[in-house]
């Protein structure tokens, strides 16, 4: 009796077991499953297309996001850069003015003071044309991109405009002379017009313009002031020799340090000797003030204030 309890109590269990998975069957239907659950179907197809996607999403990204090195007509477009480069010296020399004596000291320095110096081929110091003038930039700016030191530059050429070409400017110093000096007065011709003819210090600073040819136009002389202002940091004179030296080492310590001592070495005169101005400097001036030599006076004075006392307006 009791083991046939136990087979009923059995095949009771058995049937409602079978009765509760047949009732959760009919609620769980494919309907009611898919309008609580959407799952996505993807094919590879689908698949290489969402990665395409994501390529080139990234592809974009790092487009949008390299960096280059640009030009330097773009970084004047971008941000402001130096109009001249620190590490370049440019020195343009005007005949019987001083400047070899300038270069000569550079030469001695260049090994102690680890830069070098080039030497541009000779000219003729006259007007160079427009394409002239952007072939020597360009070969000039060649020279420094392939050298890898500082570098110090000389040039029997007038001022020339790096930045008209797009090329950044290397600093400019020179040397001037009194135009009074008989050395310099000897460089005056007579021309078939029997006009006093003469290639000063103006012309030179003034640069490739060809209205910087006529001498004692007030317009060549502001326009040299103007380019020296800009351009030149140090213009020398060469009978002020010493105060020259001093002043280009203390403005640019790294190519002229020494610079005094080396012109020690060299056993030069400290002071030029200028006896010639208290015989003949009354009847020059009497007679060459008022002529072509009269802009060639004002602007070699407005030099030596602008050397000696800088801070005294240049005036």
């Amino acid at each position: 009796m009791r083991r046939s309890n136990t087979n009923l109590l059995t095949s009771l269990i058995a049937c409602l077991t079978v009765a509760f998975i047949v009732f959760n069957k009919a609620i769980m239907q494919p309907e009611h499953l898919s309008s609580k659950v959407s799952l996505p179907m993807t094919t590879d197809a689908d698949k290489y297309s969402s990665s395409l996607q994501i390529n080139n999403s990234r592809r974009d990204y790092s487009q949008a996001h390299r960096h280059v090195t640009p030009s330097l007509a773009e970084l004047g477009g971008r941000r402001s850069i130096p109009e001249m480069s620190e590490n370049t010296l440019m020195v343009t020399r005007i005949l019987g003015a001083g400047s070899e004596l300038l270069v000569l000291i550079l030469q001695r320095l260049q090994g102690r003071n680890a830069f070098k110096h080039i030497r541009l081929p000779s000219g003729d110091d006259n007007l160079l044309t427009t394409l002239q003038q952007e072939l020597l930039v360009e070969d000039i700016t060649t020279i420094i991109r392939q050298e890898a030191v500082p570098l110090t530059f000389d040039a029997d050429v007038r001022f020339l405009n790096f930045s008209a070409f797009g090329r950044q400017a290397p600093t400019y110093i020179s040397m001037v002379r009194d135009p009074l000096d008989p050395k310099v007065l000897r460089r005056f011709q007579k021309d078939d017009a029997a006009e006093l003819r003469y290639c000063g210090a103006i012309a030179h600073f003034c640069g490739q313009d060809p209205r910087c040819t006529n001498e004692n136009r007030t317009w060549a002389m502001a326009e040299a002031q103007a380019n020296v202002e800009r351009w030149y940091p140090v213009v020398g004179l060469l009978e002020y020799i010493g105060p020259t030296l001093k002043t280009l080492e203390r403005s640019f310590s790294y190519f002229f340090k020494g610079a005094t001592d080396v012109y020690s070495e060299l056993q030069v005169k400290r002071k030029i000797d200028v006896p010639w101005k208290s015989k003949i400097q009354a009847a020059l001036e009497g007679k060459l003030l008022i002529g072509p030599l009269a802009k060639e006076v004002e602007f070699y004075l407005w030099l030596k204030s602008r050397l000696l006392c800088p801070k005294c307006g240049n005036g």
